[in-house]
């Protein structure tokens, strides 16, 4: 479960049952470029250090911008913001575009540690961003189930992941609108 829900769970305001809510979701769906080459030509052991290296550098920009990691997918990631908890809709896309430069932001950065380790090729990232109606809950069955979200919004952002440039942060017209005012967007049309 994703810490936030679990912590809900503690206090006695969510519960461990199947069903969700619609809500009002800023989804990211990131993917590491270029991964299954490095992965094929790496040992496996290597290959693991660098995902959990990664996925532990990109999970503390994702808790500092108080994000809920939905899952990892292979070398993917989807993260939400409005549930368990909101600020309101422009104020969780603008945390979620936010978290999204941070992040890119720390690749750089891990970019010039594998280079300084001899990694000729290091891993970049693309993003997609959007925001609308999920729904968010419990799925599965009742001995197995996820806390994750189902919907159009969810699947756009992996679309506009897999449209993205390498580094590049692309982000829907839904999200557009709510964080024009208070980041810059470069390429808006």
């Amino acid at each position: 479960l994703p810490r936030e829900v679990a912590a809900a769970i503690a206090r006695g305001e969510a519960s461990l049952s199947l069903g969700g809510q619609r809500r009002t979701i800023t989804v990211l769906f990131a993917d590491v470029v270029s991964f299954t080459t490095f992965a094929e030509r790496a040992a496996p052991e290597r290959v693991v250090a660098f995902l959990n290296e990664l996925f532990t550098v990109l999970t503390e920009v994702v808790f500092r911008h108080n994000g809920t990691i939905d899952k990892f997918i292979g070398d993917a990631i989807l993260i939400f913001f409005g549930d368990p908890g909101t600020k309101g809709a422009k104020e969780d896309a603008v945390a979620c575009v936010s978290m999204a430069i941070d992040m890119r932001k720390q690749m750089q950065v891990m970019r010039q540690k594998w280079k300084s380790m001899g990694v000729e090729k290091p891993l970049h990232i693309r993003m997609g961003i959007t925001t609308g109606y999920c729904h968010v809950g419990n799925f599965g069955s009742e001995t197995r189930m996820d806390y994750t979200i189902i919907g159009r919004d969810a699947n756009l952002a992996s679309r506009l992941q897999n449209a993205a440039d390498v580094d590049e942060i692309l982000i829907s017209n839904d999200t557009y609108l709510l964080v024009r005012d208070r980041i810059q967007v470069a390429g808006n049309q």
